[in-house]
Protein backbone atom coordinates (compact mmCIF):
# COMPACT_ATOMS: atom_id res chain seq x y z
CA UNK A 1 0.00 0.00 0.00
CA UNK A 2 1.46 3.36 -1.03
CA UNK A 3 1.54 6.78 2.00
CA UNK A 4 -1.11 9.06 0.47
CA UNK A 5 1.52 11.81 1.61
CA UNK A 6 3.09 10.06 -1.64
CA UNK A 7 0.33 10.67 -3.59
CA UNK A 8 -0.31 14.35 -2.30
CA UNK A 9 3.75 14.92 -3.84
CA UNK A 10 4.93 15.53 -0.01
CA UNK A 11 8.54 14.62 0.68
CA UNK A 12 9.14 11.16 1.94
CA UNK A 13 10.40 11.15 6.18
CA UNK A 14 13.88 11.56 6.59
CA UNK A 15 16.86 10.28 8.72
CA UNK A 16 15.64 6.43 9.01
CA UNK A 17 16.31 5.93 5.16
CA UNK A 18 19.87 5.48 3.82
CA UNK A 19 20.90 3.99 0.33
CA UNK A 20 23.13 1.54 -1.17
CA UNK A 21 24.42 2.21 -4.85
CA UNK A 22 25.82 -1.21 -6.89
CA UNK A 23 28.34 0.48 -9.04
CA UNK A 24 30.61 -2.48 -9.16
CA UNK A 25 30.42 -3.70 -12.50
CA UNK A 26 33.13 -3.40 -14.90
CA UNK A 27 30.87 -2.70 -17.62
CA UNK A 28 32.91 -4.06 -19.92
CA UNK A 29 30.26 -4.08 -23.24
CA UNK A 30 31.28 -0.08 -22.99
CA UNK A 31 34.59 -0.87 -24.43
CA UNK A 32 35.92 1.71 -22.83
CA UNK A 33 38.99 2.37 -20.56
CA UNK A 34 36.69 4.52 -18.41
CA UNK A 35 34.39 2.96 -15.90
CA UNK A 36 31.08 2.35 -16.88
CA UNK A 37 29.75 4.77 -14.10
CA UNK A 38 31.33 7.87 -14.93
CA UNK A 39 30.16 8.16 -19.38
CA UNK A 40 28.20 11.28 -19.38
CA UNK A 41 24.31 10.77 -19.32
CA UNK A 42 23.65 14.54 -20.32
CA UNK A 43 26.51 16.34 -18.97
CA UNK A 44 27.08 14.31 -16.04
CA UNK A 45 28.53 11.24 -14.68
CA UNK A 46 25.99 8.47 -14.68
CA UNK A 47 26.75 7.74 -10.99
CA UNK A 48 26.38 11.58 -10.03
CA UNK A 49 23.47 11.09 -11.85
CA UNK A 50 22.10 8.44 -9.52
CA UNK A 51 23.15 10.09 -6.28
CA UNK A 52 21.17 13.70 -7.52
CA UNK A 53 18.32 11.04 -7.75
CA UNK A 54 18.72 9.42 -4.23
CA UNK A 55 19.60 12.53 -2.73
CA UNK A 56 16.20 13.88 -3.62
CA UNK A 57 14.33 10.69 -2.13
CA UNK A 58 15.38 11.96 0.90
CA UNK A 59 18.23 9.48 2.02
CA UNK A 60 20.45 10.64 5.07
CA UNK A 61 23.42 8.65 4.40
CA UNK A 62 24.86 7.07 0.90
CA UNK A 63 27.24 3.78 0.56
CA UNK A 64 28.31 3.35 -3.23
CA UNK A 65 29.35 -0.37 -3.95
CA UNK A 66 32.19 0.00 -5.85
CA UNK A 67 35.14 -2.63 -7.88
CA UNK A 68 36.18 -2.15 -11.28
CA UNK A 69 38.57 0.79 -11.20
CA UNK A 70 37.25 1.84 -7.75
CA UNK A 71 40.05 4.34 -7.29
CA UNK A 72 38.91 6.42 -10.66
CA UNK A 73 35.09 6.57 -9.81
CA UNK A 74 35.69 7.63 -5.83
CA UNK A 75 37.71 10.40 -6.96
CA UNK A 76 34.92 11.60 -8.87
CA UNK A 77 32.85 11.30 -5.56
CA UNK A 78 31.50 13.99 -3.55
CA UNK A 79 33.21 13.98 -0.02
CA UNK A 80 29.75 13.01 2.21
CA UNK A 81 29.70 9.55 0.03
CA UNK A 82 31.09 6.64 1.85
CA UNK A 83 32.46 3.85 -0.44
CA UNK A 84 32.99 0.23 0.15
CA UNK A 85 34.61 -2.29 -2.48
CA UNK A 86 33.34 -5.68 -3.49
CA UNK A 87 36.45 -7.99 -4.34
CA UNK A 88 35.78 -10.29 -5.40
CA UNK A 89 32.42 -9.52 -7.48
CA UNK A 90 30.02 -12.43 -6.29
CA UNK A 91 26.64 -10.76 -7.58
CA UNK A 92 24.38 -7.96 -6.75
CA UNK A 93 23.31 -9.73 -3.44
CA UNK A 94 26.98 -10.00 -2.55
CA UNK A 95 27.49 -6.20 -3.02
CA UNK A 96 25.04 -5.47 -0.63
CA UNK A 97 26.38 -8.25 2.20
CA UNK A 98 30.20 -6.56 1.97
CA UNK A 99 28.15 -3.22 2.32
CA UNK A 100 25.68 -4.07 5.44
CA UNK A 101 28.52 -3.77 8.11
CA UNK A 102 29.14 -0.05 6.87
CA UNK A 103 24.81 0.72 5.86
CA UNK A 104 24.46 -1.07 9.54
CA UNK A 105 26.50 2.06 11.85
CA UNK A 106 23.66 4.48 10.15
CA UNK A 107 21.09 2.66 12.54
CA UNK A 108 18.25 3.63 9.55
CA UNK A 109 14.76 1.02 9.44
CA UNK A 110 15.03 1.56 6.13
CA UNK A 111 17.08 0.47 3.30
CA UNK A 112 17.05 1.76 -0.72
CA UNK A 113 18.54 -0.66 -3.03
CA UNK A 114 19.51 1.07 -6.65
CA UNK A 115 21.85 0.21 -9.56
CA UNK A 116 24.84 2.89 -10.98
CA UNK A 117 23.45 2.88 -14.29
CA UNK A 118 19.67 3.42 -13.69
CA UNK A 119 19.65 7.30 -13.80
CA UNK A 120 16.46 7.74 -15.82
CA UNK A 121 13.44 6.73 -12.78
CA UNK A 122 11.94 9.75 -12.87
CA UNK A 123 12.87 11.39 -8.80
CA UNK A 124 8.34 11.34 -8.38
CA UNK A 125 8.53 7.66 -9.20
CA UNK A 126 11.58 6.84 -6.48
CA UNK A 127 9.59 9.20 -3.77
CA UNK A 128 6.64 7.35 -4.20
CA UNK A 129 8.51 4.03 -3.60
CA UNK A 130 10.35 5.33 -0.64
CA UNK A 131 7.09 6.80 0.86
CA UNK A 132 5.92 3.27 0.87
CA UNK A 133 5.27 1.86 4.30
CA UNK A 134 7.12 -1.14 5.33
CA UNK A 135 7.24 -3.54 8.64
CA UNK A 136 8.36 -7.23 9.41
CA UNK A 137 5.86 -8.49 8.31
CA UNK A 138 5.59 -6.54 5.06
CA UNK A 139 9.48 -6.26 4.75
CA UNK A 140 10.31 -5.64 0.93
CA UNK A 141 8.94 -3.25 -1.46
CA UNK A 142 9.99 -3.34 -5.31
CA UNK A 143 10.03 -0.62 -8.22
CA UNK A 144 8.95 -2.50 -11.56
CA UNK A 145 7.92 -1.83 -14.66
CA UNK A 146 5.58 -3.00 -17.50
CA UNK A 147 7.40 -3.69 -20.76
CA UNK A 148 6.73 -4.14 -24.04
CA UNK A 149 9.72 -6.81 -24.91
CA UNK A 150 9.74 -8.79 -21.76
CA UNK A 151 12.53 -11.11 -23.19
CA UNK A 152 15.96 -11.82 -21.07
CA UNK A 153 14.23 -10.54 -17.93
CA UNK A 154 12.68 -12.21 -14.71
CA UNK A 155 9.12 -11.60 -14.34
CA UNK A 156 7.31 -10.85 -11.20
CA UNK A 157 4.13 -12.93 -10.26
CA UNK A 158 1.65 -10.98 -8.92
CA UNK A 159 -1.08 -12.68 -6.34
CA UNK A 160 -4.49 -12.26 -7.12
CA UNK A 161 -5.12 -9.10 -4.56
CA UNK A 162 -1.72 -7.63 -6.23
CA UNK A 163 0.52 -8.65 -3.95
CA UNK A 164 4.09 -9.61 -5.24
CA UNK A 165 3.97 -13.47 -5.19
CA UNK A 166 7.31 -14.33 -6.18
CA UNK A 167 10.14 -13.54 -8.84
CA UNK A 168 10.92 -16.12 -11.62
CA UNK A 169 13.69 -15.95 -13.97
CA UNK A 170 13.17 -16.80 -17.79
CA UNK A 171 14.68 -19.79 -17.49
CA UNK A 172 12.76 -21.14 -15.40
CA UNK A 173 9.00 -19.50 -16.18
CA UNK A 174 6.77 -21.60 -17.45
CA UNK A 175 4.83 -20.04 -20.80
CA UNK A 176 1.92 -18.26 -18.72
CA UNK A 177 4.48 -16.74 -16.77
CA UNK A 178 6.79 -15.79 -19.79
CA UNK A 179 3.93 -14.05 -20.83
CA UNK A 180 4.36 -11.75 -18.03
CA UNK A 181 5.21 -8.31 -19.52
CA UNK A 182 6.27 -6.60 -15.28
CA UNK A 183 9.99 -7.00 -14.57
CA UNK A 184 12.10 -5.64 -11.68
CA UNK A 185 13.68 -2.65 -12.64
CA UNK A 186 16.91 -3.28 -9.57
CA UNK A 187 15.62 -1.26 -7.44
CA UNK A 188 13.89 -1.94 -3.73
CA UNK A 189 12.99 -0.84 -0.31
CA UNK A 190 14.12 -3.12 2.24
CA UNK A 191 12.82 -3.15 5.57
CA UNK A 192 16.59 -3.50 7.92
CA UNK A 193 15.74 -5.06 10.67
CA UNK A 194 14.45 -8.25 8.62
CA UNK A 195 17.43 -7.84 5.98
CA UNK A 196 20.33 -7.76 8.36
CA UNK A 197 18.80 -11.20 9.53
CA UNK A 198 18.24 -12.51 6.46
CA UNK A 199 20.78 -11.07 4.05
CA UNK A 200 23.26 -14.01 4.51
CA UNK A 201 20.77 -16.85 3.95
CA UNK A 202 20.95 -15.82 0.12
CA UNK A 203 21.33 -19.22 -1.67
CA UNK A 204 24.64 -19.34 -3.73
CA UNK A 205 23.50 -19.82 -7.91
CA UNK A 206 24.89 -22.44 -10.27
CA UNK A 207 27.28 -19.74 -11.18
CA UNK A 208 28.10 -19.09 -8.01
CA UNK A 209 27.20 -15.68 -7.52
CA UNK A 210 24.78 -14.16 -4.58
CA UNK A 211 21.43 -12.25 -6.36
CA UNK A 212 18.81 -9.58 -4.94
CA UNK A 213 15.66 -10.82 -6.47
CA UNK A 214 16.29 -13.80 -3.60
CA UNK A 215 15.86 -11.81 -0.87
CA UNK A 216 12.00 -11.76 -2.23
CA UNK A 217 11.63 -15.23 -2.46
CA UNK A 218 12.99 -15.57 1.13
CA UNK A 219 10.30 -13.32 2.51
CA UNK A 220 7.68 -15.25 0.70
CA UNK A 221 8.25 -18.60 2.15
CA UNK A 222 8.08 -17.08 5.59
CA UNK A 223 4.40 -15.87 4.49
CA UNK A 224 5.31 -12.25 4.34
CA UNK A 225 4.25 -9.40 2.58
CA UNK A 226 6.22 -7.80 -1.04
CA UNK A 227 4.60 -4.93 -2.23
CA UNK A 228 5.48 -3.31 -5.85
CA UNK A 229 5.29 0.05 -7.38
CA UNK A 230 5.23 1.31 -11.06
CA UNK A 231 7.44 3.31 -12.84
CA UNK A 232 5.27 5.68 -15.28
CA UNK A 233 7.24 3.98 -18.48
CA UNK A 234 9.78 1.46 -19.24
CA UNK A 235 12.08 4.25 -20.07
CA UNK A 236 12.34 4.83 -16.27
CA UNK A 237 14.09 1.51 -15.79
CA UNK A 238 16.65 1.41 -18.65
CA UNK A 239 20.13 0.38 -17.53
CA UNK A 240 23.26 1.63 -19.56
CA UNK A 241 25.74 -1.53 -20.40
CA UNK A 242 26.91 -0.14 -23.99
CA UNK A 243 27.27 2.78 -25.85
CA UNK A 244 24.19 2.12 -27.63
CA UNK A 245 22.21 2.20 -24.66
CA UNK A 246 24.08 4.77 -22.83
CA UNK A 247 23.14 7.29 -26.50
CA UNK A 248 18.89 5.93 -25.93
CA UNK A 249 19.33 7.25 -22.85
CA UNK A 250 20.88 10.45 -23.27
CA UNK A 251 18.08 10.77 -26.00
CA UNK A 252 15.60 9.86 -23.07
CA UNK A 253 16.62 11.97 -20.92
CA UNK A 254 16.95 15.40 -23.51
CA UNK A 255 13.66 14.23 -24.65
CA UNK A 256 12.05 15.01 -20.80
CA UNK A 257 13.40 18.14 -20.58
CA UNK A 258 12.17 19.41 -24.00
CA UNK A 259 8.82 18.28 -22.87
CA UNK A 260 9.08 20.10 -19.93
CA UNK A 261 9.98 23.27 -21.32
CA UNK A 262 7.74 23.32 -24.75
CA UNK A 263 4.52 22.75 -21.46
CA UNK A 264 6.22 25.77 -19.71
CA UNK A 265 5.43 28.18 -22.01
CA UNK A 266 9.11 28.17 -23.82
CA UNK A 267 9.37 28.13 -27.94
CA UNK A 268 11.69 25.17 -29.00
CA UNK A 269 11.80 25.61 -32.62
CA UNK A 270 13.29 22.35 -33.59
CA UNK A 271 13.46 20.03 -30.43
CA UNK A 272 14.99 17.33 -32.69
CA UNK A 273 17.85 19.53 -32.89
CA UNK A 274 18.17 21.49 -29.81
CA UNK A 275 20.24 19.85 -26.32
CA UNK A 276 19.24 21.23 -23.23
CA UNK A 277 20.82 19.65 -19.99
CA UNK A 278 18.08 19.10 -17.34
CA UNK A 279 20.08 21.93 -15.08
CA UNK A 280 19.11 24.54 -17.63
CA UNK A 281 16.50 27.28 -16.43
CA UNK A 282 14.64 28.78 -19.56
CA UNK A 283 11.65 31.09 -18.80
CA UNK A 284 8.55 31.30 -20.47
CA UNK A 285 7.96 33.70 -24.12
CA UNK A 286 12.01 32.37 -24.84
CA UNK A 287 12.40 31.55 -28.15
CA UNK A 288 15.37 28.44 -28.88
CA UNK A 289 16.71 28.37 -32.45
CA UNK A 290 17.60 24.98 -34.14
CA UNK A 291 20.73 23.39 -33.26
CA UNK A 292 21.46 25.05 -29.93
CA UNK A 293 23.13 23.48 -26.78
CA UNK A 294 22.36 24.59 -23.46
CA UNK A 295 24.55 23.25 -20.68
CA UNK A 296 25.37 23.36 -17.21
CA UNK A 297 23.62 25.84 -14.89
CA UNK A 298 22.63 27.93 -18.02
CA UNK A 299 19.85 30.31 -17.01
CA UNK A 300 17.69 32.27 -20.05
CA UNK A 301 15.31 34.92 -19.10
CA UNK A 302 11.84 35.92 -20.95
CA UNK A 303 11.77 37.02 -24.30
CA UNK A 304 15.52 35.90 -25.23
CA UNK A 305 15.78 34.97 -29.00
CA UNK A 306 18.83 32.11 -28.02
CA UNK A 307 20.46 30.36 -32.15
CA UNK A 308 20.41 29.45 -34.60
CA UNK A 309 23.48 27.35 -33.71
CA UNK A 310 24.40 28.85 -30.12
CA UNK A 311 26.55 27.13 -27.32
CA UNK A 312 26.04 28.36 -24.05
CA UNK A 313 27.54 27.13 -20.83
CA UNK A 314 27.13 27.94 -17.46
CA UNK A 315 25.76 31.29 -19.03
CA UNK A 316 22.81 33.75 -17.79
CA UNK A 317 21.11 35.86 -20.59
CA UNK A 318 19.21 38.52 -19.27
CA UNK A 319 15.27 39.43 -20.35
CA UNK A 320 15.26 40.64 -24.21
CA UNK A 321 17.90 39.71 -25.57
CA UNK A 322 19.34 37.95 -28.51
CA UNK A 323 22.50 35.23 -29.38
CA UNK A 324 22.94 33.68 -31.80
CA UNK A 325 25.70 31.68 -34.05
CA UNK A 326 27.76 32.28 -31.10
CA UNK A 327 29.51 30.30 -28.10
CA UNK A 328 29.07 31.90 -24.30
CA UNK A 329 31.33 29.96 -21.24
CA UNK A 330 30.67 31.11 -18.03
CA UNK A 331 29.50 34.36 -18.94
CA UNK A 332 26.71 36.87 -17.96
CA UNK A 333 25.00 38.90 -20.25
CA UNK A 334 22.19 41.70 -19.06
CA UNK A 335 19.04 42.92 -20.86
CA UNK A 336 18.43 43.40 -24.50
CA UNK A 337 22.04 42.44 -25.22
CA UNK A 338 22.83 41.54 -28.75
CA UNK A 339 25.05 38.97 -29.32
CA UNK A 340 26.34 37.46 -32.64
CA UNK A 341 27.21 36.18 -35.09
CA UNK A 342 30.40 34.16 -34.32
CA UNK A 343 30.89 35.92 -31.02
CA UNK A 344 32.90 34.03 -28.24
CA UNK A 345 32.07 34.90 -24.57
CA UNK A 346 34.84 33.07 -21.94
CA UNK A 347 34.65 32.48 -18.70
CA UNK A 348 34.37 35.94 -16.66
CA UNK A 349 33.10 37.71 -19.20
CA UNK A 350 29.76 40.43 -17.65
CA UNK A 351 27.82 42.31 -20.23
CA UNK A 352 25.67 44.91 -18.78
CA UNK A 353 22.27 46.16 -20.57
CA UNK A 354 21.94 47.07 -24.48
CA UNK A 355 25.45 46.15 -25.34
CA UNK A 356 26.05 45.15 -28.81
CA UNK A 357 28.58 42.53 -30.05
CA UNK A 358 28.96 41.41 -33.40
CA UNK A 359 30.68 39.08 -35.25
CA UNK A 360 33.67 37.91 -34.27
CA UNK A 361 34.10 39.90 -30.81
CA UNK A 362 35.72 37.84 -28.15
CA UNK A 363 35.43 39.12 -24.40
CA UNK A 364 37.50 37.27 -21.91
CA UNK A 365 37.49 38.05 -18.42
CA UNK A 366 35.84 41.46 -18.37
CA UNK A 367 33.39 44.00 -17.98
CA UNK A 368 31.34 45.46 -20.83
CA UNK A 369 29.16 48.38 -19.87
CA UNK A 370 25.99 49.22 -20.93
CA UNK A 371 25.34 50.99 -24.41
CA UNK A 372 28.55 49.85 -25.61
CA UNK A 373 29.20 48.52 -28.91
CA UNK A 374 31.41 46.49 -30.11
CA UNK A 375 30.83 44.75 -33.68
CA UNK A 376 33.28 42.71 -35.21
CA UNK A 377 36.67 41.47 -35.02
CA UNK A 378 37.69 42.58 -31.66
CA UNK A 379 39.27 40.97 -28.21
CA UNK A 380 38.70 42.03 -25.16
CA UNK A 381 40.72 40.68 -21.88
CA UNK A 382 40.90 41.64 -18.22
CA UNK A 383 39.37 45.01 -18.73
CA UNK A 384 36.71 47.31 -17.39
CA UNK A 385 34.64 49.04 -20.41
CA UNK A 386 32.83 51.68 -19.41
CA UNK A 387 29.16 52.94 -20.89
CA UNK A 388 28.19 53.76 -24.32
CA UNK A 389 32.06 53.13 -25.55
CA UNK A 390 32.49 52.11 -29.50
CA UNK A 391 35.04 49.23 -29.84
CA UNK A 392 36.59 49.78 -33.68
CA UNK A 393 36.81 46.91 -35.55
CA UNK A 394 40.29 45.19 -34.96
CA UNK A 395 40.69 46.42 -31.38
CA UNK A 396 42.71 44.52 -29.57
CA UNK A 397 43.95 44.49 -25.19
CA UNK A 398 47.52 43.26 -25.63
CA UNK A 399 47.07 41.72 -21.97
CA UNK A 400 49.27 38.90 -21.40
CA UNK A 401 53.09 39.35 -21.41
CA UNK A 402 55.56 36.70 -23.29
CA UNK A 403 58.29 37.90 -20.97
CA UNK A 404 56.95 37.66 -17.64
CA UNK A 405 53.88 35.87 -18.14
CA UNK A 406 51.63 38.11 -16.51
CA UNK A 407 48.46 39.39 -17.87
CA UNK A 408 47.68 43.02 -17.01
CA UNK A 409 44.71 45.05 -17.06
CA UNK A 410 43.06 47.68 -19.68
CA UNK A 411 40.66 50.26 -18.25
CA UNK A 412 38.43 52.48 -20.98
CA UNK A 413 36.34 54.69 -19.05
CA UNK A 414 32.60 56.11 -20.15
CA UNK A 415 31.88 57.62 -23.99
CA UNK A 416 35.75 56.96 -25.24
CA UNK A 417 35.87 56.10 -28.48
CA UNK A 418 38.46 53.27 -29.57
CA UNK A 419 39.71 53.19 -33.40
CA UNK A 420 39.78 49.98 -35.73
CA UNK A 421 43.05 48.31 -35.06
CA UNK A 422 43.80 49.87 -31.89
CA UNK A 423 46.39 47.83 -29.83
CA UNK A 424 46.07 49.15 -26.05
CA UNK A 425 48.98 47.76 -24.34
CA UNK A 426 48.21 46.83 -20.91
CA UNK A 427 48.33 48.07 -18.39
CA UNK A 428 46.81 51.06 -19.75
CA UNK A 429 43.86 53.56 -19.04
CA UNK A 430 41.48 55.32 -21.66
CA UNK A 431 39.94 58.17 -19.81
CA UNK A 432 36.34 59.56 -20.22
CA UNK A 433 35.32 60.50 -24.04
CA UNK A 434 39.16 60.07 -25.31
CA UNK A 435 40.00 58.97 -28.55
CA UNK A 436 42.12 56.82 -30.67
CA UNK A 437 43.17 57.10 -34.13
CA UNK A 438 43.06 53.92 -36.26
CA UNK A 439 45.91 51.70 -36.31
CA UNK A 440 46.99 53.50 -32.66
CA UNK A 441 49.39 51.40 -30.12
CA UNK A 442 48.26 52.54 -27.05
CA UNK A 443 50.81 52.48 -24.52
CA UNK A 444 50.59 55.24 -22.36
CA UNK A 445 47.37 55.93 -20.25
CA UNK A 446 45.08 58.51 -22.54
CA UNK A 447 44.18 61.55 -20.78
CA UNK A 448 40.22 62.08 -20.81
CA UNK A 449 38.69 64.12 -23.81
CA UNK A 450 42.40 63.34 -25.93
CA UNK A 451 42.59 62.12 -29.37
CA UNK A 452 45.89 59.89 -29.60
CA UNK A 453 47.18 58.37 -33.00
CA UNK A 454 50.45 56.91 -34.31
CA UNK A 455 52.36 53.88 -33.31
CA UNK A 456 53.53 54.27 -30.15
CA UNK A 457 50.68 56.70 -30.06
CA UNK A 458 50.97 60.20 -28.80
CA UNK A 459 48.68 63.37 -28.11
CA UNK A 460 46.88 65.04 -31.52
CA UNK A 461 44.24 67.21 -30.15
CA UNK A 462 41.07 67.72 -27.68
CA UNK A 463 38.38 65.69 -28.78
CA UNK A 464 35.72 67.91 -30.19
CA UNK A 465 33.00 69.16 -27.77
CA UNK A 466 35.58 67.84 -24.54
CA UNK A 467 36.97 71.50 -23.20
CA UNK A 468 40.63 71.23 -21.92
CA UNK A 469 41.22 71.87 -18.36
CA UNK A 470 40.48 75.75 -17.96
CA UNK A 471 37.15 75.29 -19.78
CA UNK A 472 38.68 76.28 -23.63
CA UNK A 473 37.11 74.04 -26.58
CA UNK A 474 38.60 72.39 -29.45
CA UNK A 475 42.33 73.50 -28.79
CA UNK A 476 45.13 71.77 -30.89
CA UNK A 477 47.95 69.65 -29.13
Amino acid sequence: MVNTLAELGEPPRTGTLVAVVLAAGQGTRMRSRHPKVLHPLVGKPLIQRVLDLIEGAGASHVVVVLGHQADQVRKRLPESIDTVVQEPQLGTGHALQVAAQRLKTFGAERLLVHYGDEALVRPETLRRLVATELSPGAPIALLNARVRDPHGYGRVVRLADGRVDRMVEEVDATPDQRAIDEIWSGTMLVHTGWLWANLDSLPLSPKGEYYLPDLVNIARAQGLTVQATLTQDEQEVLGVNDRLQLAEANAVARRRKLEELLRSGVSIVDPATTYIEPEVVVEPEAVIQPGCHLRGRTRVARDCEIGPNTYLLDTEVGAGSRVWFSVLEGASVGERVSIGPFSHLRPGAIIEDEVDLGNYAEVKASRIGSGTQMHHFSYVGDAELGRRVNIGAGTVTVNFSSETRDKSPTRIDDDASIGSDTMLVAPVHVGTGAMTGAGAVVTHDVPAGEVWVGAPARALRRRRGYPAEGGENGSTA
